[in-house]
């Protein structure tokens, strides 16, 4: 992320520096226009968000383990075989890729219907991320990604309304999150970092509009992007490249100083917690071991 904005820099210096993610765009106005959190405050939300980002990671990967080995793969992956040596193919290896074909298919007429409801958790999630940070008071329909309010007219959550209630953000980050799992248990190519962060954002504002904390004071981005980091961390196990990637992304104007020991704690608590509820991980960070396998 940082050799980006450099590259940019150079190739566009008339550019602004700094990312594009506002996280306190719902929250700034005119007489309130920097964040102001006491030290007390922070450590609380972060420690809060640790937690509550290292379950939902651990849901997550104990979700894609499950649909993986238990689901979608467990009849190719005891009927298949080696075939090297110059062995013949015997008829089920040969029927292999057509299960794969039907595996694939399936998974994606899945994400599909779970789009058709939920449109905002189209795509792989940078592109329409704002949407979510600021829970929806910049429409989908503005984002990159964003569609014509008249192909989302159909959704269960309307994408270009900010969210009203907690169920209704809660249904979105479950939407995402489940689709992210499917995605990830058919195998299909891509990361899952951004995808996280847009997951995990939904229910940061579901926990403000359920009543934890006020959603128009300086706690709410603070929750946003600690509940973010705290999610991706502890499924990634990279606390500190997390952090890194969520306060360089963030927009210009971000306060950073108040943003930044926030999202390093949380960071680091979602991935101490989630190694309590789970010894095993999304990815194993060891040679020998496909890390592709979650566990």
């Amino acid at each position: 992320v940082a050799a980006l904005m450099v590259i940019r820099a150079v190739l566009v210096p008339s550019k602004t520096v700094g990312g594009h993610f506002a996280y306190n765009a719902a929250t700034t106005t005119a007489t309130n226009s920097a964040l102001v959190l006491g030290g007390r405050s922070m450590i609380v939300a972060a420690l809060g968000s640790g937690i509550g980002g290292a379950v939902l990671g651990t849901l997550f990967h104990k979700l894609v383990s499950f649909l993986k080995h238990q689901v979608f793969w467990k009849v190719s992956s005891s009927s298949g075989g080696d075939t090297t040596n110059n062995q013949k193919p015997t008829p089920t290896q040969k029927k292999k890729w057509k299960y794969e074909v039907l595996v694939k298919t399936t998974i994606g007429l899945l994400v599909g219907c779970i789009s058709m409801m939920y449109p905002q958790t189209l795509f792989w999630g940078e592109g329409s991320l704002q949407c979510m940070i600021d829970g929806q008071q910049t429409s989908f329909e503005a984002t990159k990604h964003g569609l014509a309010s008249w192909l989302t007219s159909g959704a269960k959550v309307s994408p270009n309304v900010p969210f009203t209630t907690a169920w209704g953000a809660t249904q979105v980050g479950i939407a995402k999150l489940v689709s992210i799992a499917l995605a990830c248990a058919g195998k299909f190519p891509g990361g899952i970092i951004f995808p996280l962060f847009f997951a995990a954002a939904p229910f940061a504002h579901a926990l403000s509009l359920g009543g934890l904390f006020s959603s128009g004071g300086a706690l709410l981005p603070v929750v946003v992007m600690c509940f973010m980091a705290a999610t991706q961390a502890s499924v990634t196990r990279t606390p500190l490249a997390t952090a890194f990637i969520l306060t360089l992304s963030a927009s210009a104007n971000t306060e950073l100083s108040v943003m930044l020991p926030a999202c390093l704690l949380s960071s680091y608590t979602g991935v101490w917690v989630s190694q309590f509820l789970s010894k095993n991980s999304y990815f194993k960070y060891n040679n020998n071991v496909d890390n592709n396998n979650a566990n």
